[in-house]
């Protein structure tokens, strides 16, 4: 008869090399997944091509390069700027006019979006983009 030799006791400490392998792994996933997010991209828009007069009633919305606001010529806070473009949309509504976004060239696209954005939330449907007329323009 063959003896076969039980165990009677088991291993009570476990492998930790397969856990610190997979944290590595994951710490270094994380670090070059945020390495590609802190940079930005620098875009420059180019000059519209055709440009046209506004009629009517119109209310402007400048966006400087320093991504602050001014609003018919009144300067207002980047926390103040959903109150005031809800208050602007509702006079919209009632008497017709224009909204009209002035954006500086070199003003931060993270501004514009946030802008257009407060628009969109109050119920804003259209936003004109001022241009500048192009050059040589027979018009």
């Amino acid at each position: 008869m063959i003896r076969l030799k039980t165990r009677t006791g088991f291993r009570d400490e476990l492998d930790m090399t397969p856990l610190i392998d997979v944290v590595f792994i994951l710490l270094l996933f994380f670090v070059i997944a945020a390495s590609f997010t802190v940079r930005g991209l620098d875009v420059e828009l180019p000059p519209a091509k055709a440009t046209r007069a506004i009629t009517g009633k119109i209310i402007e919305i400048r966006l400087l390069e320093n991504g602050s606001f001014i609003v018919d010529d009144v300067p207002v806070t980047r926390e103040d700027l959903p109150y005031r473009v809800h208050d602007l949309v509702r006079l919209l509504k009632s008497e017709p006019g224009q909204l009209v976004l002035v954006a500086a060239p070199k003003a931060p696209v993270e501004a514009l979006v946030f802008l257009v954005d407060q628009v969109r939330r109050n119920g804003g449907e259209k936003l004109m983009v001022a241009a500048v007329a192009p050059q040589g323009d027979g018009r």
